[in-house]
């Protein structure tokens, strides 16, 4: 993605957004940490390398990151159900596993839950990228959906 190109609000939530990203990887202390001593010995989690630990400590950061961002956007999406709030603005969240590009046709599943499809006939490759954090902003029209790393298309949300 080209952050020249974007708008220099947007262009700052997309930094706003890596950055997050990154620092959502220091807010679980890690199980050693967060586990008393005895019950990290009851769990037997002593016998794992330092290596180990720290794939578990991974694997927790991204389940919990997961699960609140599932969470909030069951609730959001439900507020905007009963018309207690509007639709958000702004969505972020990430591609599940790889992206490649789109074909005219491309669906995208978020960590969120979320499913967007692809709303203009455009095909686009790129390299491949790893569950890319993506932006989608609502327009006038629509929305459109900014992929860290692989440019920006118009969406429309599937159920």
């Amino acid at each position: 993605m080209n952050l020249f190109r974007l708008p220099v609000a947007l262009a700052a939530v997309v930094l706003a957004l890596a950055v997050q990203v990154r620092a959502q990887s220091a807010d679980f202390p890690g199980v050693q940490k967060a586990m008393s001593p005895a019950a990290f010995a009851e769990a037997g989690l002593s016998k794992l390398s330092p290596e180990e630990r720290a794939r578990l400590d991974e694997f927790i950061r991204g389940y919990v990151a997961s699960s609140n961002e599932k969470a909030a956007t069951a609730a959001v999406d439900n507020a905007v159900k009963t018309n207690k709030v509007t639709e958000p603005e702004v969505i972020q969240s990430r591609i599940v596993g790889p992206f490649r590009g789109y074909d005219g046709r491309t669906r995208f599943t978020l960590e969120n839950g979320q499913v967007w499809a692809q709303s203009q006939q455009d095909t686009r490759s790129y390299p491949p990228i790893d569950s890319p954090p993506v932006l989608i902003v609502k327009a006038g029209w629509g929305h459109r959906m900014y992929i860290l790393g692989g440019g920006n298309i118009r969406v429309t949300k599937r159920k």
